[in-house]
């Protein structure tokens, strides 16, 4: 080999040498820029409150627990799922509740008061009552 040879060999030699630790140097600056910004966006504000996850869903109490001594009368269909029918007052058969609340039932999820078979129907604010129904002095609800 001559003497040329070898130069140009040890040119080309020391410039792929000098790309490559260029290339490394790049790649450490950007991972240590970065874990500086890391390192500053966390002690920017020490005080920050942090922000839990999905709080966990709590056990629900069963109808007979919420309305002990109502008579229970099966269940329908509701807008997530089979809710429970329960007479809250009056003396009122569970035929009749099951059919004014499967005629409801597609209609709980307007979240409106509905008029069914002579029957005033609508969300309901006793606690553990998605809905109820009510004609003179005879209610029913729909539990979850």
């Amino acid at each position: 080999m001559s003497s040329s040879s070898r130069r140009i060999s040890l040119a080309v030699l020391v410039g792929f040498t000098g790309i490559a630790l260029a290339a490394c140097g790049g790649e450490q600056e950007a991972t240590s820029s970065s874990s500086e910004t890391t390192a500053t966006t966390i002690s920017e504000n020490p005080n920050a409150s942090v922000v839990g996850g999905p709080k966990p869903v709590s056990p629900t109490t069963s109808v007979a627990d919420d309305h002990a001594g109502h008579t229970q009368c099966g269940v329908t269909k509701g807008p997530d799922g089979s809710l429970r029918i329960v007479v809250l007052q009056g003396d009122l058969t569970c035929d009749t509740a099951k059919q004014v609340a499967t005629e409801y039932s597609p209609k709980i999820a307007t979240g409106q008061p509905q008029q069914v078979s002579g029957w005033q129907c609508g969300p309901s604010e006793t606690a553990g009552i998605l809905a109820s129904c009510t004609k003179g002095d005879q209610e029913f609800g729909l539990a979850p």
